[in-house]
């Protein structure tokens, strides 16, 4: 007994110890909520329910651990995601144990029914956002409840048709594919019966996007709409509630409404509509019940509706509906709440007594002031025209002698004491101003230009303005500084002087007296519009002129352009046949035959006719090139080989070239050598024929940003340097500021049109570099081109072979109507092992792919043939011989290619060849497209 007693008494005073420990565990334990969204973030009903759960949950006296799950049921379907969501959550959630879930809207319901027992076995569930809801849906299961979602589709009808009494229509818009929009048609179709002696019922449910816009541009005008939900189409579109309801209402124009509250704000009117926060909070309420203790059992589903009417005040403005026929408790949103607005009309009396007061009070002051004015401003109307009329009368002085004029008319007419008109040019300097006072009138060219971004405050500011300002000084100790520190004056007026969009010039009229009013401006404004349009008449009648003297230089070199590509053509035939012949020659004239270096030389010169044909081709040509690696020495050499059959025998022609990295430019050849030829046909128009030295120089320059003695515009770096020196008569002082303007010529009666320097000046520019020059009164004048250099090989013709040709035994059909070229292909494939097949007609050679279509492995012809073109051959033999390849070579050059580029690209031509052409270069190609399969063409 006392073993026993003792025991009792041990297992007592363990069992006390234990009981604090676990109340304590007990105590401490965090509930945690699992939250089973239908939707995916950021979806406006899913997220209205989700801040309603939260708010709910937040007045939970304990902390709770909420777990939060976005199904995304609104971009996929149920029965695709839900196996898949039950994979992840018998993961994700094996080892955690939630007390509650909260399950949100139809499909997050219907997950739980399904897999709860799986999943969550025992777990209580409240829902919310359920649309139809029937005990039938749970399945008999037990431990779930919630709120239902009862919208109140009838009221909103009713509500529709009271606002809109002469509404014949309802058209119930639906995407008919995910579970509420179902529910929701089937729920609003039920209603039809209750409405059908007062409107009819227009279905418009499964319609893709564009349908639906076109269904409802087409409804008839006393329609009201009734959107249920249009968030997923048939083929796959998913709509944001933005996006559903901003197509909705304005592919139709027409007043929309919804039972659903998260609906309204971008073109829904409103309706009797549902809270989705209020669903979430009562589902948060149920879940801290069960939290509590409380079972579920207990908590039935509450199925009574709570639906408030609700508008949106933009489209009740936009439809005009008066707030006294809205329901006595409706809530208007998006509703300004400005004092403007709350005190709209008698802010608005107020205003317009006041401004009737003040009009009165200025009319009588105006009345007070305006005899003297409109005296002084006729008077001042009939000075300016006045100065017009005497303009217009020197309409043959020079337009120095009319500014000149007109800037003394104008200081007398605003009474100023001084004015000064500044010329700016194309690159925004100030190269010359004329000054007019009391005592003289004159024009003065700067030393040095001045830079529009150099001058002094605030005129740098001003010039980008196209109107008149004025200027006062703060105080009688600091005037205005005028833009070249001439003069300096208390107040001052200006106007920059436009033509279009370029800025040409800036008037500054200045006193110490006289404050300029707003009449000035104007009168200062009309004055230099009258004096701008004379000047641009002038102008226009000088540019007619050069545009007639320029479309006739356009014609004859569009007539030479077009000799010079008839002259490319056959020449290139004739030196292809050359070339190639001496190239089979050299095969079989061994190296130590004199005759080996002959055929060489003579390789050489038939290249060197394809350059000059090239050089005269682009000479000729006025269309955009593609820049190149170009060797600006031997450019130069070209010109000057071709200068020494234009100028007179008298001029020594001089060449010197000191270029460490090959004189290497990428650029336009045609534009650099149209550089070079101005520069030195204007040193030949310096020296008149006569006896004088042309000084051609090539050097490298390196640029940094310490040569002070080099042009200030170019970027670091490397350059090339080519000097043109004459010994000429030179270019007087005052006129180098303006040699490269356009149109500007000193040579006008020799059909100088003026483009020449400023051609140049603009190449160089483009290529990022720039033109100076240096000329002294009969010594002579220098320009100097600076261009960037590229640091590269220059490409040397090498009458070698790059590379041995590679053999073959495939059957070629060569097809060209020059029979020298005929011969020396042929002869050359043959060597390679091919069998070739040669014929000078090309509907011949129709005739015989006709005849036997697997003939021929390639089909090589001629561009330009008299009976079919190579083209056309080609197109002809496509679909007899789908399989067969085709090269076509040519001599042609210019305009003519991009257009054969492209035809030859339509029609699947494999490679293209332009003559003439290496022996080598032809065997490579032919290997190569007999190899090839694919159907890309190749450019040689």
């Amino acid at each position: 007994m006392r073993n026993l007693l003792l025991f009792i008494i041990i297992f007592v005073s363990y069992a006390s110890t234990l009981t604090p420990t676990v109340a304590t565990a007990a105590s401490t334990h965090t509930p945690t909520v699992l939250v089973l969204n239908s939707y995916h973030m950021g979806y406006l009903w899913g997220e209205s329910v989700l801040q309603g759960i939260r708010d709910g949950l937040e007045q939970a006296s304990t902390p709770i651990k909420v777990h939060y799950e976005f199904m995304d049921t609104k971009r996929y379907s149920p029965t695709e995601i839900f196996p898949i969501l039950h994979t992840l959550y018998s993961t994700k959630y094996k080892n955690t144990k939630f007390d509650v879930i909260i399950a949100s809207d139809n499909n997050a319901l219907d997950f739980l029914v399904r897999y709860r027992n799986q999943l969550f076995p025992g777990v209580p569930v409240t829902f919310c956002g359920v649309t139809r809801f029937s005990q039938k849906l749970l399945q008999g299961q037990s431990g779930f409840t919630g709120i239902a979602e009862e919208v109140d589709i009838k009221e909103t009808i009713e509500l529709a048709l009271t606002l809109f009494p002469k509404t014949k229509n309802i058209a119930l818009v639906s995407g008919g594919v995910t579970t509420s929009s179902k529910n929701n048609l089937e729920q609003a179709k039920e209603l039809a019966p209750l409405f059908a002696d007062k409107v009819s019922f227009i279905e418009l449910t499964k319609l893709n996007p564009e349908e639906l816009q076109e269904k409802l541009a087409a409804l008839p005008a006393n329609t009201a709409i009734l959107y249920l939900s249009y968030y997923r189409t048939p083929d796959g579109t998913v709509l944001s509630v933005p996006e559903s309801t901003s197509l909705v209402a304005t592919a139709s124009g027409l007043p929309v409404f919804s039972p659903w509250r998260y609906t309204l704000g971008n073109g829904v009117l409103g309706g009797k509509m549902l809270s989705g926060f209020q669903q979430g909070e009562h589902a948060a309420q149920l879940t801290l019940d069960i939290l509590k203790g409380i079972p579920v059992a207990d908590l039935p589903v509450i199925r009574s509706p709570q639906n408030e009417f609700v508008f949106d005040y933009r489209q009740l403005k936009k439809f005009h509906i008066q707030q006294a026929m809205l329901p006595k408790t409706a809530e208007i949103l998006f509703e300004p709440q400005t004092l403007f607005y709350k005190y709209k009309t008698l802010i608005l009396v107020a205003i317009a007594c006041f401004v009737w007061l003040s009009i009165t009070i200025l009319i009588l002051l105006r009345m007070l002031r305006e005899n003297n004015k409109t005296t002084n401003l006729l008077k001042r109307e009939e000075e300016r025209l006045e100065s017009l009329l005497e303009l217009n009368g020197q309409e043959k002085s020079s337009s120095d002698e009319l500014i000149l004029f007109s800037v003394d008319k104008v200081r007398k007419l605003l009474n100023a004491n001084t004015a000064v008109y500044l010329t700016i040019t194309s690159g925004k300097e100030v190269d010359r101003y004329c000054i007019s006072r009391e005592e003289d009138a004159s024009w003065h060219t700067l030393q040095k230009r001045l830079r529009i971004k150099d001058l002094v405050s605030p005129w740098e500011e001003l010039l980008q303005q196209k109107k008149t300002a004025r200027l006062r000084a703060e105080n009688a100790q600091t005037p205005v500084v005028w833009p070249l520190g001439m003069n300096k004056f208390k107040n001052s007026i200006a106007l920059p002087i436009w033509e279009r969009e370029q800025l040409r010039a800036l008037i500054v009229l200045g006193d110490d007296t006289v404050t300029f009013s707003k009449s000035d401006e104007r009168q200062l404004t009309l004055m230099m519009q009258g004096v701008s349009n004379l000047i641009q008449k002038r102008r226009a009648s000088e540019r007619e002129a050069q545009l007639a003297a320029e479309l006739r230089h356009s014609q004859k070199m569009e007539a030479l352009g077009t000799v010079a590509g008839g002259i490319a053509h056959d020449f290139n035939n004739i030196i292809g046949a050359i070339s190639s012949c001496c190239e089979l020659a050299l095969d079989d004239v061994p190296k130590d035959n004199p005759a080996h270096e002959d055929l060489k030389q003579a390789l050489k010169a038939a290249y060197r006719g394809k350059q000059i044909i090239g050089q005269i081709r682009r000479f000729s040509n006025r269309s955009e090139a593609a820049t190149e690696l170009v060797s600006l020495p031997a450019l130069a050499e070209e010109c000057i080989q071709l200068l020494q059959t234009l100028l007179p025998s008298t001029i020594e022609i001089k060449f010197s070239s000191k270029t460490k990295h090959g004189g290497m430019l990428l650029a336009d050849t045609g534009e650099l050598h149209q550089v070079i030829m101005n520069l030195c046909l204007n040193a030949d128009h310096a020296m008149f024929g006569e006896q004088g030295t042309l000084t051609i120089s090539i050097e490298e320059v390196k640029i940094t940003i310490d040569s002070y003695d080099l042009p200030h515009e170019l970027t670091p770096g490397r350059y090339l340097c080519m000097s043109v020196s004459d010994t000429g008569i030179g270019i007087d002082e005052a006129l180098l500021p303006r040699i490269f303007d356009p149109f500007f010529t000193t040579k006008k009666e020799k059909g100088g049109t003026g483009l020449g320097l400023s051609t140049v000046h603009g190449i160089s520019k483009k290529y990022g570099g720039t033109v100076t020059v240096e000329s002294k009164k009969n010594e002579g004048t220098t320009f100097r081109v600076y261009l960037p250099e590229v640091v590269a090989d220059s490409c040397v013709w090498s009458p070698e072979p790059e590379q041995s040709s590679t053999q073959g035994t495939e059957h070629i059909l060569v097809v060209d109507d020059d029979k020298e070229m005929l011969y020396s292909v042929h002869k050359f494939l043959m060597r390679q092992g091919y069998t070739v097949t040669m014929l000078q007609s090309s509907a011949e050679a129709l005739k015989q792919i006709k005849e036997n279509p697997t003939e021929y492995d390639l089909l090589l012809a001629d561009q330009i043939m008299p009976e079919l073109t190579g083209l056309e051959l080609a197109t002809a033999i496509s679909a007899i011989a789908p399989d067969l390849r085709v090269i076509i070579y040519s001599g042609f050059e210019g305009s003519n290619v991009e257009l054969f580029m492209r035809q030859s690209a339509e029609i699947g031509i494999a490679a293209f060849l332009a003559k003439p052409f290496r022996n080598s270069d032809l065997g490579n190609l032919v290997r190569k497209v007999l190899d090839s399969q694919q159907d890309n063409v190749a450019w040689l």
